[in-house]
């Protein structure tokens, strides 16, 4: 591992500056989940207060199953807006994740800006994040066990982002023995390992892979929110070839929705995440298979503008519309809404699961 401590904590900085604003998020013209249409249910002969949305999930009892997508550390600017997320998760009994831990591996005195999630969250399970190319070469074992004990952390996200790296300046572009460092992570770590993508979700054929490495969870995380080659190219020169790149492949990827039935029935744990960016298209993600929903970017600019509160407000309001969903479609568990097809697909997500061979 060559980052230079101090580059790498900047870049973090410059990425939850970018990461704010309106036009790197692809959800707000491009939203394949308006093509998941949920069955309703006129008569759906149940109490809305009778709807339970409760999930178990990496041990944890949890009030809906809603993760809370890592998203930052790595700066001291950041500590804040974890701590603010943590605390709304703690409160929320809802899961969450760190962002990539690669600065703090390099940098301890950055550790506290993850560390304050557990030390905040301390009932709801926490997940650690490293990138695949953190993974890789005989450090990658120790690498993963220093992010989870950093955070005291209940499973480890190992997350694939081969096109960020690629229009990243300063990105790492080798990726030979991913699959054998992923098996060995598995087998070296005591806690679970989620293997997740970043906006161009995963496809049945990668899944399966995962799945004989020893992998047990994966995190679609589709095509569809924010780009993180549009975050990337803003950080490369105006013309230069990665920020042309950057434009050219800002929806590059598996749409969430298709990204989550890829993965569905293979008998692995799946987290449908990628441009949610409500309670209605977190029930979405549940009706087509998912076992969990992932949200990012919601959360984070209630967090960023108006702290724990904020985020408290908006996973309020998600879990609400999650349970009405339910409750329209005739559902009072989770269970019966996920595995009770209770959606039809139009439009391109029609055809495109067709041409995959996805039958509903």
């Amino acid at each position: 591992m060559t980052d230079d401590p101090k580059e790498t904590s900047q870049r973090k900085i410059e990425h939850v500056m970018i990461a704010k604003r309106d036009d790197i998020d692809l959800s707000t013209d491009r939203s394949w989940f308006e093509h998941v249409r949920l069955l309703h249910n006129p008569l759906p002969d149940v109490s809305f207060e009778d709807v339970d949305l409760s999930w178990r999930f990496l041990g944890y009892d949890l009030r809906a199953p809603l993760l809370i997508e890592g998203m930052t550390g790595g700066h001291e600017a950041t500590l804040p807006i974890n701590k603010a997320l943590a605390e709304a998760a703690q409160a929320e009994r809802v899961a969450i994740g760190v962002g990539s831990q690669r600065a703090a591996l390099r940098d301890e005195s950055l550790a506290e800006t993850y560390s304050i999630v557990r030390e905040t969250a301390t009932e709801v399970p926490v997940i650690a994040n490293l990138g695949i190319s953190h993974i890789i070469g005989d450090e990658g074992p120790d690498n993963a066990k220093r992010a989870v004990d950093m955070i005291d952390a209940d499973a480890l996200a190992i997350h694939l982002n081969p096109l960020q790296e690629v229009i990243q300046p300063e990105g790492s572009i080798d990726f030979s023995g991913s699959l054998v460092a992923i098996r060995d992570v598995v087998r070296e770590l005591d806690v679970p390992v989620i293997v997740k993508e970043v906006g161009s979700g995963i496809p049945r054929e990668t899944a399966h892979v995962l799945r004989r490495m020893g992998v047990g969870i994966v995190d679609v995380a589709g095509q569809g929110g924010t780009s993180w080659s549009l975050i990337e190219g803003e950080r490369s020169p105006e013309g230069s070839p990665r920020r042309i790149a950057s434009k050219r492949f800002a929806d590059w990827g598996i749409p969430t929705p298709l990204a989550i039935m890829e993965v569905s029935g293979l008998g692995l744990e799946v987290i449908g995440s990628g441009g949610v960016r409500s309670g209605l298209d977190a029930a979405k993600c549940l009706a087509l298979g998912a076992h969990m929903a992932g949200a990012a970017r919601p959360f984070f600019v209630r967090a960023v503008e108006e702290g724990s509160d904020g985020v408290r407000d908006e996973l309020n309001k998600f879990i609400f519309e999650m349970k009405l969903a339910a409750f329209l479609t005739g559902s009072l568990t989770v269970n019966q809404l996920r595995l009770t097809r209770k959606y039809l697909l139009t439009g391109p997500l029609k055809t495109l699961a067709d041409e995959r061979h996805i039958f509903i």
